[in-house]
């Protein structure tokens, strides 16, 4: 540290001019925790109010309502209620919507989607392969809910459909009788 800087840190610390500064630090070899000490010893440190230390044991009765204060603060404490808070949040939303699969009309099954998550967890591949099936079947899967029960998702949800080349023949021919009636 050059001996400019080492006198500024000496004045942030202490209530000394330049010159008393320079003094203290050469007497002590521009040590500046000597310097301290010295200045210390006259008197001359600046005192601060935030800190203190103590050898006495206190309780911890004492800090009540520091939990409050750590939630608020964004701690550890607060950040994991905030994640559990949100958590509960998301398994509600999942409970109110659901999947359901339908086919001919029918209501096959109605699925809520947190469930429907926690199933796809330990077995992904079987679930998709379930669903593949129901696909080629001829089932549609429609979202109901406040969330997911929109328009927009369910429309998507209705362009997928598969049909067989027999049944895409019959529908083509419909259209085409459809038209020339016209």
């Amino acid at each position: 540290m050059e001996p400019m800087e080492m006198i500024e840190k000496l004045r942030e610390k202490a209530n000394v001019t330049y010159d008393e500064a320079r003094g203290v630090l050469e007497s002590v070899n521009w040590n500046l925790i000597d310097a301290l000490v010295a200045l210390e010893k006259e008197g001359k440190l600046k005192e601060d109010n935030n800190m203190s230390y103590s050898t006495k044991k206190e309780s911890y009765a004492d800090y009540s309502g520091t939990c409050e204060q750590c939630q608020k603060d964004g701690s550890f404490i607060g950040f994991i209620n905030k994640a559990g808070k949100w958590i509960g949040k998301v398994i509600m939303k999942g409970m109110e919507n659901k999947l359901c699969i339908e086919r001919k009309g029918e209501k096959i099954i109605e699925l809520p989607v947190t469930v429907l998550v926690l199933i796809m967890i330990p077995a992904f591949y079987l679930i998709i392969c379930a669903l593949i099936v129901a696909f080629f079947m001829g089932c549609k899967f429609r979202f109901t809910g406040p969330d997911l029960g929109c328009d927009k998702v369910n429309n998507v949800m209705d362009k997928i459909e598969f049909s067989s080349p027999k049944e895409e023949s019959q529908k083509n021919n419909q259209e085409y009788d459809i038209n020339d009636h016209k």
